[in-house]
């Protein structure tokens, strides 16, 4: 992505390093995170953050409530949250939706964005 100078830090499982060497390759920044730990960057230096399948039903609601707060602590104001399929399982038993005809899979994903005050 330097050829767009564009800036991704991304993280991975540590599988024998074979995918750390193409995000190396890609030009992106690898990074090893665990969900208890704050995300490295300061307040307010995000464009985006976005998830794929680790905010799911597996963590306890306290730590799904930190991991949040961190992610609205990094992004800029109007910066934007991406959430992908993770929230077919997690989330969209949550919400009442008016589903008109039953349907057997359902798709669901959000693109949310931080206030600018």
């Amino acid at each position: 992505m330097k050829e767009r100078n564009v800036t991704i830090v991304t993280t991975s499982m540590n599988l024998d390093g074979s995918f750390n060497s193409f995000i190396a390759f890609r030009g992106l920044i690898s990074m090893h995170l665990g969900v208890s730990q704050r995300l490295p960057f300061f307040k307010n230096t995000l464009d985006i953050v976005h998830s794929i399948r680790i905010l799911n039903n597996w963590i306890l609601d306290t730590m799904l409530e930190f991991t949040q707060y961190d992610i609205y602590r990094a992004l800029r104001p109007g910066g934007l949250f991406c959430l992908g399929s993770q929230l077919n399982v997690a989330y969209l038993p949550m919400l009442e939706l008016d589903r008109g005809i039953d349907k057997i899979v359902w798709y669901f994903s959000a693109l949310l964005e931080k206030p600018m005050s």
